[in-house]
């Protein structure tokens, strides 16, 4: 290969996958690559892809064919978790040149390099039921404000419809000293806000050592503002951590519970280990030490058996808790899973219709919270800017917009929110 080659990224699913090419492409840097955008012909084209949903297989595809199709003597790699789940098929998809798992992906270069030995196709999916502890190289830096720190992998959980088990593995966590030495460099590095991101990052567990412990740890690092925790299981979130929210001045006020159902009858079909009893005083837990608090959470519809009665529970259920916003995802049978061979499977065209009822319920959720915070102060790490105008975020995940000059991208301040700058 020639001297600083190029390397483009695609990726497909969960924020995680996003932190993990955020890694891959810092990794990419140090080792003289040139990134550019997937848009663009690259000497090696790499989809970081998902298989989570049916239509998400279908994406990769579509990424790959795209790769080969722009670079038609480029390396086309596919990593992650769809070929993890689908070994036997991956390798036969044309053009592709390397194919690697989960965890191999983060030999990505080693990979590359002896592919080009003799230019065929390489295949490396290992195992992901160990106990290993993540790559302490990870490495989660990004191009913008806020960086994903990935401090956990794999789930214990499975839930009935999911895959993830399968893709990602049994529950394994980021060594505590290497994390806290990976957010300080990030801090170092001009980063304002860390993001912690994992599969079930309530499961952390590192020698004794667990979440609370990392956010406590996070908040003495000078030069960080701010400290965001990702989507994270109810009955992960301990009691303890929410108080410690409340009173700190590091973490914001954000938390994505996954939810799924708001029908009790379909949280046991689905295996979730709560009921929507739990839920609520989870909810209640939070408002009562953090009372603006964002509540954003994770809906599928049409699951098996999810007749419209039971549906209507979950809109019920829904606006009773009163989210911040939803996150609405059809439910999409993925083979190996149990939920998948369920009686009950519900028509494509009535999970579409109750989408777009969820889809409705979800902007006039977003509109109703955003409105309480009109006429209050608030601070915004400035992220991008685009024509004129600067985008942030405020503590509550909140979006805003205001004119402004691009040097005050990465810097935060206090602003008045009224209903033209709140998106």
């Amino acid at each position: 290969m020639k001297n600083s080659p190029s390397i483009s990224f695609y990726t497909l699913g969960c924020k995680l996958n996003q932190a993990e090419t955020a890694a891959l492409n810092h990794a990419a840097k140090e080792q003289g690559y040139t990134p550019v955008d997937f848009e663009e012909p690259a000497d090696v084209m790499v989809v970081n892809s998902c298989t989570v949903t049916n239509r998400a297989d279908r994406k990769t595809r579509q990424a790959l064919y795209q790769a080969r199709h722009l670079s038609p003597n480029g390396i086309v790699v596919l990593a992650g978790c769809f070929p993890q789940v689908n070994p036997e098929t991956s390798p036969e998809i044309k053009g592709v040149d390397i194919v690697l798992g989960t965890r191999d992906k983060f030999d990505l270069f080693s990979a590359i390099n002896d592919f080009e030995k003799d230019r065929k196709q390489l295949v490396r999916i290992s195992p992901v039921d160990n106990h290993e502890r993540l790559n302490s190289a990870f490495v989660a830096a990004s191009d913008r404000t806020r960086a994903f720190l990935k401090i956990q992998e794999g789930c214990n959980n499975f839930c009935t419809y999911c895959i993830v088990p399968y893709a990602r593995g049994n529950s394994v966590s980021r060594d505590f000293d290497n994390t806290i030495e990976e957010a300080q460099r990030l801090a170092e590095g001009g980063y304002k806000e860390i993001v912690l991101t994992g599969i079930d990052i309530g499961a952390y567990a590192d020698e004794g050592r667990q979440l609370i412990d990392v956010v406590k740890a996070l908040e003495a690092i000078k030069g960080l503002e701010r400290i965001r925790i990702s989507s994270i299981e109810m009955n992960t979130l301990g009691d303890d951590l929410i108080k410690h929210i409340g009173t700190s001045k590091k973490v914001m006020p954000h938390f994505h519970l996954s939810l799924q159902s708001g029908s009790d009858t379909i949280l046991a079909a689905m295996e979730r280990k709560y009921l929507t009893a739990d839920f609520t005083k989870k909810v209640e837990t939070i408002r009562k030490y953090i009372p603006q608090a964002s509540i954003g959470t994770d809906v599928i519809v049409g699951f098996p058996g999810e007749t419209d009665a039971l549906f209507c529970e979950t809109l019920d259920y829904i606006k009773e808790i009163g989210f911040s916003y939803l996150h609405v995802f059809r439910y999409s049978a993925r083979k190996g899973t149990p939920a998948a061979t369920m009686k009950g499977q519900v028509p494509e065209m009535g999970k579409k219709a109750r989408a777009n009822i969820l889809d409705d319920t979800d902007r006039n959720l977003r509109t109703s919270y955003a409105k309480q915070f009109i006429g209050t102060r608030q601070t915004v790490l400035w992220e991008r800017h685009e024509e004129d105008f600067l985008y942030g975020l405020t503590p509550h995940y909140n979006t805003v917009k205001i004119e402004g000059k691009k040097d005050r991208q990465n810097t935060i301040s206090e602003i008045v929110i009224t209903k033209d700058n709140i998106i």
